[in-house]
């Protein structure tokens, strides 16, 4: 769990809610960079053995400490997990089950729920579901949730860790795995509720986080897109230049769904 500038209730959220999983036997790394901010007094009272709780002395990025925190992990199967989402009861111990049955798994993710600020239902982000299907999606999205997928350790390691700059460190990573041969899949059932609010990267770096994705795609992808996929990469790019409140509305139209997709 990378940290920065811990909400005062939504992190504390975020951690109870992994403290209080149906699988009991993990440890929770949490890498926290310098703001105002700390968040060990918010979580001091949890006195829980399994949070490794480490504050960095100067600012690092996200991409570095993800990688602080692959560095530190024992275990072969890591959980990504953010700061303020909230996750579901039994999901550390629901992807551990997929993992174990099927060996040849190295990524899984899965749908999310989406909430407010304060918790509330706002609806559902659905993606791909089985390898073939996110394969073809990597082209067009990113077809796997970073704040809620389980991976191997040791493919990622493989992979030389996190590389790409701000907003697209996940997107990257899948993008070389995929190359690589790595095998992806998505838990139709959300396991992460994925919070959007204010304070939220999600909302306040948007239009960068767009525009870093249509740097990616260009790179990997360019020439080899079909005309739907090159009229979409358009469309993402004329969004950068659109007012902010806009590109907020427009996201939320086509990034969230009322409903469950199906099975």
């Amino acid at each position: 769990m990378p940290v920065l500038n811990p909400h005062p209730r939504h992190f504390r959220e975020a951690v109870e809610s992994l403290l209080a999983q149906t699988l009991t036997e993990f440890e929770l790394i949490i890498i926290e960079d310098p703001s105002p901010r700390d968040g060990r007094g918010l979580i001091a009272d949890l006195h829980d053995p399994r949070i490794i709780h480490v504050r960095n002395e100067q600012r690092t990025c996200l991409r570095d400490q993800l990688n602080q925190g692959l560095r530190l992990a024992q275990a072969e199967l890591i959980a990504r997990a953010d700061a303020d989402d909230i996750c579901r009861p039994h999901r550390l111990e629901t992807q551990l089950a997929r993992f174990a049955a099927e060996p040849e798994l190295d990524v899984l993710g899965s749908r999310l729920e989406i909430i407010d600020d304060e918790g509330r239902h706002v609806g559902y982000r659905n993606y791909p579901l089985t390898h073939d299907e996110i394969l073809r999606a990597l082209r067009r999205f990113n077809p796997v949730a970073h704040p809620a997928v389980m991976f191997r350790r040791s493919t990622v390691l493989s992979a030389d860790n996190y590389v790409a700059p701000v907003f697209v460190e996940d997107y990257d990573l899948w993008c070389r795995l995929a190359a690589a041969g790595a095998r992806f899949a998505n838990d139709p059932r959300p396991a992460v509720r994925y919070r959007i609010h204010p304070e939220g990267m999600k909302s306040e770096k948007l239009k960068q986080m767009i525009a870093a994705t249509v740097n990616l795609k260009r790179r990997y992808f360019q020439a080899e897109m079909t005309l739907s996929e090159r009229v979409r990469l358009l469309a993402e790019r004329s969004m950068i230049w659109l007012p902010r409140p806009l590109v907020l509305w427009l996201f939320a139209r086509t990034a969230f769904s009322r409903k469950l997709g199906g099975h």
